[in-house]
């Protein structure tokens, strides 16, 4: 029980950065699609079916840092005149890790943002 209520405020963080992306998002209902590719960029995909057009935005966040991974080893050579053994720990860095996706959808209506539909964990 502690551990969930030692959870809640990351919890409540997050809630709190999906509701700004929202409000950003909600930002461009009832404006040009003009404005919205000017303030998103070009969509990554568009699609027009029954009178209204559909813009998807694929969003990236930030990468999340250099990959760390521990290791055990133990080795057995020679050097010069003599042998020698030994073992190890290490830790490797490694690539990155993924940027987190959020994927967002704008239908428009007569060349206005009518609503808009987010999926994905990385919409902050």
């Amino acid at each position: 029980m502690r551990r969930l209520l030692a959870l809640l405020p990351l919890l409540a963080a997050c809630a709190d950065r999906g509701a700004e992306f929202d409000a950003r998002m909600a930002g461009y209902i009832g404006r040009p699609e003009s404005e919205l590719v000017m303030g998103l960029g070009v969509p990554d995909r568009v699609q027009e079916l029954e009178g209204r057009r559909f813009l998807d935005y694929e969003l990236r966040g930030a990468y999340g840092g250099p990959i760390l991974t521990p290791s055990f080893g133990f080795g057995f050579g020679s050097f010069g005149g003599g042998a020698v053994w030994g073992t190890g720990i290490g830790l490797g860095i490694g690539g990155a890790a993924p940027p987190a996706a959020c994927g967002v959808t704008f239908a428009l209506r007569q060349g206005r943002v009518e609503s808009f539909t987010r999926r994905g964990t990385g919409c902050a």
